[in-house]
Order: structure tokens, then sequence, then C-alpha cells
């Protein structure tokens, strides 16, 4: 049932997105929308300060006429290293399901890692409060090969030449082992495009295995959230490819950037248009932490 009317709600917003007149008058300080041009602006910005972010032109079929023909959409390919289930072992996670479908993800490091603290939003519109969010470090576990001996500033090596012969069979048992435990590394094209129906940026996810083919559904859910999968993510055809992605629904994204707004402006502070997309995409890193596309610069309020 939920997919049927999904699919009619889609249908009845891609209508009205064709036939309706782009949004010319900003709204974003009052609402967190953006025009087309801010759109552009807010793109250019993160083509400029992150290379590894480019525009794409969309398929003929699927250009529109509001954005200019080589500033379709923006795109990057990025790793995924591990699973979010694994991602979830070092960390805990409580749902707090906010204003209908967008569920806020509230992670609690257990690794005792160092951690990268990212500031979020909360998006309960009755509270003005941050949170903050813990992204799992990507700490070096490799042993140091070198020890101090006291007295001494330098490391010195550890002597090699004492070492134990082990039976050819021991070894191909512990290979097989850690053939077992060895986690496939995956690809994405982390894609944002323009939703003409809410204003505001949305980001598309199609993953790919170590060969290289595509990921089935399922597949890719595993690098969701399970806070988020059916709920906030959907999987649909990407607005300027048709390529079935995982896509985070913008039905609530004009209210992430108006938290946004607020809190800059209860610092003190005014968030430019142009960073908008920027902040987004680091906002919305919750949602697949193991998908690593955010290598931007550090926000502080």
């Amino acid at each position: 049932m939920n997919n049927i009317f999904h699919e009619i709600k889609k249908k009845s917003e891609d209508l009205i997105s064709a036939i309706k007149s782009p949004m010319t008058k900003s709204k974003f300080y009052e609402e967190g929308k953006l025009t087309p041009e801010e759109f552009v602006e807010a793109g250019d910005f993160l083509t400029s300060k992150c290379p590894t972010w480019k525009w794409c032109a969309a398929k003929e079929d699927r250009y529109n006429k509001a954005l200019p023909k080589d500033k379709q959409y923006l795109k990057t390919t990025v790793p995924s290293y591990k699973r979010a289930s694994d991602y979830l072992k070092n960390n805990a996670t409580t749902e707090k399901v906010v204003d209908g479908d967008w569920v806020d993800a509230d992670l609690e490091n257990k690794s005792g890692k160092e951690v990268k603290k990212t500031a979020a939003i909360d998006l309960d519109a009755g509270e003005e409060k941050k949170k903050e969010i813990i992204v799992a470090g990507g700490g070096d576990d490799d042993d140091d090969d070198d020890f101090k001996i006291e007295g001494e500033e330098e490391p010195v090596k550890k002597q090699e030449d004492n070492f134990e012969i082990v039976d050819d069979e021991d070894n191909k048992d512990k290979s097989a082992e850690a053939q077992v435990n060895v986690v496939k590394t995956r690809t994405y094209d982390v894609t944002v495009t323009y939703d003409f129906y809410y204003c505001v940026p949305r980001m598309w996810l199609i993953g790919y295995n170590e060969k290289g083919l595509p990921l089935s559904d399922e597949e890719m859910k595993e690098d969701v959230m399970p806070e988020y999968r059916n709920k906030t993510c959907t999987i649909e055809p990407q607005t300027c490819t048709g390529i079935k992605n995982i896509s985070v629904h913008p039905c609530r994204h004009s209210l992430l950037l108006k938290k946004m707004i607020q809190d800059f402006q209860n610092s003190g502070k005014k968030l430019e248009v142009h960073m908008s997309i920027l902040l987004f995409l680091k906002f919305l890193q919750s949602v697949v932490p193991t998908v690593q596309y955010d290598f931007t610069m550090d926000i502080s309020f």
C-alpha cells in the first residue's frame, strides 16, 4: 500500500513540476527554498571548494531549460568500505521520527576510537536546539614496528632475524579465514539534482560492487542506516539520468535548510545561499555514514 501511495504521489509531483513555472523570487531565508539560479550558485561554490564534485549535463530528454545545459546536476564518485550494520557495531543509534516521514538518527560512538564530531540540526520545529552527530573516525589500527628504548630519543627497529616457520597448511587455513572476513569495497556515484516541486537540492546514490557491476536495490539498502530505510529513503529513477537510485526524499529538506539558517542566526552569523548545498550534504551524511562523500571543510556555529 505504501508503494502504491508513493507512486501516485511521485507522479503527481512530476506532473506539477512539469507544468508550473520555476520559482524566480528567493525564499531561502523565509522558507529554506532555492531558486534554480541559487542552486547553480551553490553548486559552483561546492565544485570550487571540493574538486571531487563536478557539474554534469542531463540526458537530452531529461534536460530542464531552467538550468544551464551543462549544469543540470552535481556528481562525485566515492568508496564505501563497510556496511551500515558494521558501522552500528561501534555506534549506538536511537531513532526519533520528526514531522511525518523524516527520521532523525542520534548516533553515539561506542568504539573508544577517536571520532569526528559534526554539528547536526534537530529538525523538531518546536525546539531551537543543536545536537551533535558522531561520525566514526578512521583511526589507524596498524601496529607500529618501532619501539623506543629508555634513554634514547629515536625509535629502534625490532630485530627481524628471529622468526617461526609455519606449516603451509596452517597458512592456507589462515588465508581462507581472512578472505571470509574481508569486506568488499563498493563504489558509489553520489549526485545532487534540483527538485522543481520542493525547490531544494536532492541527493541520489547508486552503488557498484568491486567488479564494477551495479548493486541490487537490497544491496544498496545495506549502506543506509536502518532508521531511514523505507522511510526517508526511496528507490526511483534519478531525475537527470533515468537510472534507479536510492534517494533521500526532499519533502523535509526545506525545513532542514531553514533550521540551518536559524542556527547560524542564533550564533550571530549568516548562512549565505552559496553554502547551502555544501551544508546540506554534510548533514545528510548521517543517512549513509559509510559512503565517504564528505571531504568538505568543518563548519562551526
